[in-house]
């Protein structure tokens, strides 16, 4: 199953390494080789932590709870978003009726048309793969393949497959999740394959 979204297990994973080592350091004599080394490691937890806000934590309000979290001691934020089913096909049918099909947890697909859920499948062995111009049948309907990613974010993420050394285009994983064409590691999907071949 692809997911989507950084979940709240991995933020407090963090939050407990940091905890844990500003303990070290706060123990760890003044000056000392040993309370540098641990204040890199601090610094570092602390870049991992603001680039996982950054890329999966909509809005700064949510940012800023999680920041109170790990430098406070506040309360745990709820889940921080962009979890929940990924999207494996999105089609126009020639009426113009539109499907989305997302993987439920457990391997199932829920089938929505026109923002509303008309199915449930076990198996959907299509979905996976890679050739472009994919056709999903639903009953007698045929849903021809559609992407909604903007053009910037395809071509960023057409970039970076092409040539993977570097950074990823991170501003463009909002969209490039949404869309279904990546995984929250940015591993690309079937569906991502297909939209670069289309």
């Amino acid at each position: 199953m692809t997911r989507t979204g950084v979940s709240t297990g991995e933020l407090e994973a963090i939050v407990e390494r940091y905890h844990h080592l500003r303990e070290e350091h706060r123990r760890a004599g003044p000056g000392g080789s040993v309370r540098r080394h641990l204040q890199r490691r601090l610094a570092g937890l602390e870049d991992e932590f603001e680039r996982l806000l950054a890329e999966w934590v909509p809005g700064e309000s949510g940012r800023e709870a999680w920041r109170l979290h790990l430098h406070h001691g506040a309360p745990a934020p709820a889940e921080p978003g962009q979890a929940g089913p990924a999207l494996v096909f999105r089609g126009r049918s020639p009426a113009g009726s539109r499907v989305e099909v997302h993987e439920l947890p457990g391997g199932d697909y829920d089938v929505s048309v026109d923002g509303a859920s008309v199915e449930r499948i076990g198996r959907a062995p299509d979905l996976a793969v890679e050739t472009p111009h994919l056709v999903f049948r639903l009953g007698e309907l045929e849903f021809h393949e559609i992407f909604g990613v903007p053009a910037p974010a395809l071509a960023a993420l057409r970039a970076h497959v092409t040539a993977p050394a570097g950074e990823p285009p991170w501003q463009y994983a909002t969209e490039l999740i949404a869309d279904g064409l990546i995984d929250r590691d940015f591993g690309l999907t079937p569906r991502g394959r297909r939209a670069l071949a289309s």
